[in-house]
């Protein structure tokens, strides 16, 4: 229920409706008691109920006394106000106040002809009558009009101007502004408090706990639950699920932080400041000294030695120099005596930046590790236990007039192929060194190879955009070379015929090449610049870098077809290579080399090697290594089965590197540059997973001159000898043997 209106406005109340109970408008001095609207008992009971609200008022008033100041305000606007708002206030209070009470009405006689009609629409939305003029009807059926609302600067100005607009609320329903009392708003703060809204009730009344004589029978005959004697599972889930959050490492781990940065925190007063003597294992603030200056020397005296004088332009220099860069802040002068040295006119300058280096500079003592060098060097086998491996120059090939590009040895091991920029491609006897067939191409030879099967003895070579399948041997010497020209021969119709398959020519070279052992050739798109055998023999690759997407070329040739494997181009290539015993296909472009498996036609993986331009690239027997040498003077070693990126790189040489090979058979690859050096590596393999590769370098092979900036140029290993064959520069080829 509601409290009751403010004092001053009861009062009023009461003195109006105890004159209508005198009989002063209710016609009691004309002594017609059926007229009147209000018998003496109705009288006497309203005036007792009255004088009950305001005792509760008292009351009220009586518990918040902070309101005295509103409520004399309140009072004051009070008396202040019409006749029709006491009305209207009042008549709801008495309501809110009086619970089932019959109000007293006012008597249409003593309403005044000013008094708005209060709104007795009933319990009806008010949202019905939005956008009409009028809120409802009376009761008699007339329409109720809206008031007129004040726009929203009117309610701004007197929002301001009214001490009481903070407590005055707008009556949607009578459409009139009713100003709360203080006891609305005492009733509205214990609300907010969340407290009974009547102060008369009490929120904790004492009991009276009442015992029964006759406390011989319990009150239930049944008998005690074994619930409460058992433990509680769910306990025992909580409380282990908390023992197995705290076991766990996450737990440990905030634990040890949280002491670690309570520890930090706490302050370090782990000794007694006043003890004399304090304990030797106490750690204390050190303090560190300032750095000294440095003594002065001979050119600080004032007869200083002749040679620490400047001459005139070292004289000169100095005062050119900025002056942090001067070895001395001072030209060094010469005095007859003493007595003639003049007052130093930078002295109180370098005495105040000296004071401020030492006040403002902080100092860190720093603990200086003593390494032996030796220990930094990691514990490697020596060179004699790892023998055999190339060691000294055996033989020096000549022939070329001009640089020379490729080597490539026979599967048997007893020819030489090389390729020369003169045009021209020479077969070597190994043993003898003599050199057996010599061809001119009509190009500049920039790659040869010989076919890895020893049951087939033809090579590939690379002259422009052309490459070229030839026997380096005669036919009619049996064996190998007989067995691969009827390979070659098997599917020819004709011989000067051309045949075309997948956009690539296979066209029969000329009578002179073909007199001379050179059978076909396949024209790229560009000048082509590598090529490499499948380890089977039927298969070769080529590589033209300016090619785009038919950069790379696979030809077969028991079945002489040719054809691209990429449909679009993944940059510059500069070399490629196949796997030894798995359909992979290695792809070197300017920056990472790329797997793919030509059974499924998908990339398998990216390298990322991390240099900026790759010369060329070799696979190591056992199919799970790569090696990698660039024109940024790197070599880069990758193990196919850890990352992709490289296990090791090394820097051994000093200018770019022209090309790296590993050995067939023994553990050993190699590594030509520029700079006309030759480095010699045991790299050790093991087949535990567990372990990774041994590189232990061993030799540096030195032998070519270096021509026009260029040093080796090509190198391969013998297949079976610890002999490594390389082209240089200077036209030359050198064999080393172990």
């Amino acid at each position: 229920t509601r409290e009751s209106a403010d004092e001053g406005g009861d009062e009023d109340e009461e003195d109006e409706v105890g004159d209508e109970g005198e009989g002063g408008d209710t016609g009691e001095g004309d002594g017609d008691g059926d007229d009147d609207e209000y018998d003496e008992d109705d009288d006497d009971d309203s005036g007792s109920d009255f004088e009950e609200i305001e005792g509760e008022e008292d009351e009220d008033e009586d518990e918040d006394s902070s309101l005295d100041g509103d409520e004399e305000h309140v009072e004051a606007d009070g008396e202040e106000e019409g006749e029709d708002d006491r009305d209207v206030d009042f008549s709801a209070r008495v309501l809110d106040a009086t619970e089932g009470a019959v109000p007293a009405t006012v008597n249409e006689e003593t309403d005044s002809e000013d008094e708005a009609p209060i709104n007795t629409i009933g319990n009806v939305p008010l949202e019905w009558y939005e956008g009409f003029d009028h809120v409802g009807y009376d009761i008699d059926g007339q329409k109720i009009m809206r008031g007129v609302l004040p726009d929203e600067l009117d309610a701004l100005i007197k929002r301001f101007d009214d001490p009481d607009a903070n407590r005055t609320v707008h009556d949607a329903l009578h459409g009139v502004d009713v100003k709360l009392s203080a006891d609305d708003v005492a009733l509205i703060r214990r609300l907010q408090k969340r407290r009974y809204p009547h102060t008369n009730v009490d929120a904790f009344p004492e009991m009276n706990i009442s015992e029964y004589a006759d406390k011989l029978h319990p009150l239930s005959s049944a008998p005690p639950r074994k619930a409460p004697f058992l433990p509680s599972k769910h306990e025992a889930k909580t409380v282990m699920r908390l023992v197995m959050a705290m076991r766990s490492e996450a737990y440990q781990k905030s634990v040890a932080n949280r002491k670690r940065q309570d520890d930090k925190e706490r302050p370090g007063y782990q000794y007694l400041i006043w003890d004399e003597a304090p304990a030797e294992d106490v750690k204390h603030h050190k303090r560190l000294p300032a750095p000294k200056l440095q003594l002065p020397g001979n050119a600080e005296s004032y007869n200083p030695p002749a040679e620490y004088l400047f001459t005139p332009e070292e004289e000169a220099a100095w005062q050119a120099m900025d002056p942090s860069d001067r070895p001395l802040n001072f030209v060094p002068q010469k005095y007859a005596s003493l007595r003639h040295v003049p007052l130093y006119e930078p002295l109180i300058k370098e005495r105040f930046e000296r004071c401020l280096d030492l006040y403002l500079c902080p100092r860190v003592s720093k603990k200086k590790l003593d390494i032996a060098p030796d220990s930094l060097i990691p514990s490697l086998p020596s060179a004699a236990d790892l023998r055999p491996f190339p060691e000294r120059l055996s033989s020096r090939l000549t022939g070329h007039t001009s640089r020379v590009y490729s080597l490539s040895v026979s599967a048997s091991g007893q020819w030489l192929l090389s390729a020369a920029a003169d045009g021209s491609a020479r077969l070597w006897e190994i043993s003898s060194g003599r050199c057996e067939r010599s061809w001119e191409l009509g190009g500049e030879v920039r790659c040869i190879a010989w076919n890895p099967n020893p049951e087939l003895a033809m090579a590939a070579a690379v002259v422009g955009p052309r490459m070229l399948l030839m026997l380096p041997l005669d036919a009619g010497q049996g064996g190998p070379s007989e067995h691969a020209a009827k390979v070659i021969g098997e599917a020819a119709a004709a011989a000067a015929a051309a045949v075309e398959t997948g956009g690539v020519a296979w066209v029969q070279c000329s009578e002179q090449l073909v007199g001379q052992g050179v059978l076909w050739e396949v024209s790229h798109v560009k000048s082509a610049s590598c090529v490499r055998w499948h380890h089977k023999g039927d298969y070769l690759a080529s590589v033209a870098p300016e090619g785009a997407s038919r950069a790379v070329l696979l030809h077969q040739v028991s079945k002489r077809k040719s054809g691209s494997p990429f449909a679009k181009s993944k940059g510059r290539v500069e070399a490629v290579a196949f796997h030894p015993s798995k359909p992979y296909l290695f792809v070197a472009t300017q920056r990472h080399v790329r797997m793919y498996n030509l059974a499924q036609q998908e990339l398998v993986k990216k390298l990322n090697p991390g240099v900026k331009w790759i010369s060329s690239i070799d696979v190591h027997p056992g199919g799970d290594h790569l090696l990698l040498g660039s024109y940024d003077k790197r070599i880069c070693w990758f193990d196919l089965d850890m990352s992709s990126a490289p296990y090791k790189t090394l820097r051994s040489h000093t200018l770019a590197v022209r090309a790296v090979a590993y050995h067939p058979k023994l553990p050993l690859f190699a590594s030509a540059a520029d700079d006309g050096l030759l480095h010699i590596y045991h790299g050790r393999v093991y087949s535990d997973l567990l372990t990774n590769a041994l590189i232990v370098p061993l030799k540096i092979l030195r032998g070519h001159k270096i021509t026009d900036h260029l040093g080796v140029m090509g190198i391969t290993f013998h297949p079976t000898q610890p002999w490594i064959f390389s082209a240089g520069a200077d036209g030359d080829i050198l064999l080393y043997a172990g």
